[in-house]
């Protein structure tokens, strides 16, 4: 397998590894959203971000990989050029790459609509502590004390 191939290869799947992981972050979240679990969101909220980062530093790698390979011709803009592509490489090589790039677009199509329900669940959980601080302003007036050395008329006495 040529080195340009074999870079690209280990980029994809480095990318389908930390996407499949970022896919279970955000279902493993869910129960620290449904039970307001405050301590347990920022923990997932924290990894997700840091695989976010390094996704983004894989991608850039993957970009690298992917300009290496055709350095010199022009890259497929295509999906016609790409299935050329795929099919001039050698029939082992091209059907594993073939399988990656799906294997990707799937985890990424999965990790964007699991993303969506995060969303859901994020503006769900905004909604709920408005109405929270809504109630509570709303009886704050009744809860409130009164200044101190002033007493309100009529305190203690009956008619």
């Amino acid at each position: 397998m040529p080195r340009e191939i074999a870079q690209l290869t280990q980029t994809i799947q480095a990318e389908l590894s930390l996407l499949r992981e970022l896919a279970g972050d955000l279902i493993g979240c869910r129960k620290a959203f449904i039970g307001m679990d405050l301590e347990e969101i920022y923990v997932h909220v924290a990894k997700q971000a840091a695989l976010c980062d390094k996704l983004q530093l894989i991608g850039r790698e993957r970009v690298s990989a992917w300009q290496a390979e055709f350095a010199g011709c022009p890259q497929p803009s295509s999906e016609p050029d790409l299935v050329a592509w795929l099919e001039s490489l050698d029939p082992e090589i091209g059907r594993r790459m073939r399988e990656l790039l799906t294997q990707l677009a799937l985890a990424e199509g999965e990790v964007r609509n699991l993303n969506h329900i995060h969303t859901l669940f994020l503006n769900g959980s905004r909604r709920t502590l408005n109405v929270l601080a809504n109630a509570l302003t709303a009886f704050s007036p009744t809860y409130s004390q009164t200044p101190a050395g002033k007493s309100v008329a009529g305190a203690g006495t009956r008619p």
